[in-house]
């Protein structure tokens, strides 16, 4: 199924035997072990999936620039993406952008994570989460201040921030 049909859908995966073995796995890690050993390995689009490798943050792109890279138009790479991700490519691009932004905080880095300045990362935190930055983040703007480890979702921002795979491609590069 499309996950474009999926986004904001309820949808009971396996039933009550995945409820118990996510309720019996005693750790958030084991109750994702349980789900993904229940989920069939989802197909892959290798052309959405380079798409989303290049609208990682701290790489502009315009979306009908990736589209030519990619030898699609921009309403077949929207397509893909919708029934690849579930979303646009534009809003998969402002969503990852706004992750990294969290994944710098998160690392208690300071940078500007592809927002051109601070007004503009204010209008995205608020328009993503009704709150500012600074009360999303629990009074600070440089470092998350939940007390969870978001290592796992916010390593591979960092990582990726200092390569930039899309060096020689026209359009692509800074």
């Amino acid at each position: 199924m499309p996950l474009d049909e999926l986004v904001d859908q309820h949808v009971d995966l396996a039933g009550d035997r995945l409820a118990e073995a996510v309720a019996t796995a005693g750790s958030a890690e084991r109750a994702l072990e349980a789900v993904q050993d229940r989920l069939p390995p989802p197909a892959v689009d290798p052309l959405v999936a380079e798409a989303v490798r290049l609208l990682m943050p701290w790489r502009p792109v315009g979306i009908d620039t990736l589209a030519g890279h990619l030898a699609l138009s921009p309403s077949q790479l929207r397509r893909r993406c919708l029934r690849a991700v579930g979303v646009a490519p534009n809003v998969l691009q402002r969503t990852l952008r706004f992750q990294g932004f969290l994944a710098l905080a998160q690392a208690g880095a300071v940078g500007p994570a592809g927002y051109a300045d601070q007004a503009h990362l204010g209008r995205e935190c608020l328009r993503l989460t009704g709150l500012t930055p600074r009360a999303l983040l629990g009074g600070s703007v440089e470092e998350c201040a939940c007390g969870h480890d978001h290592s796992a979702s916010y390593l591979p921002f960092l990582r990726d921030s200092f390569k930039n795979p899309a060096r020689g491609v026209p359009g692509l590069a800074r």
